[in-house]
């Protein structure tokens, strides 16, 4: 799987990354940084890990710990 760069998240700084990561590991909700849609543990039935998030709608994957 290729790494996503800003560019691809539609994010300007390092700043904004870490604000939306911090989002994800807190288990609050935050949009695809691509499309605007919510975004989905892709592993649900492993509750242990939740650093893994898709989005339905694109289907793009973001992993937080990579």
């Amino acid at each position: 799987m290729e790494k996503l760069t800003l560019h691809e998240l539609d994010m300007r700084s390092r700043n904004e990354v870490l604000s939306f990561l911090k989002k994800l590991w807190n288990g609050e909700n935050a949009p695809c940084p691509v499309c605007g849609n919510a975004l989905e543990l892709l592993h649900k039935k492993a509750k242990k890990s939740d650093c893994d998030w898709q989005c339905r709608q694109c289907g793009k994957i973001i992993k937080t710990l990579d």
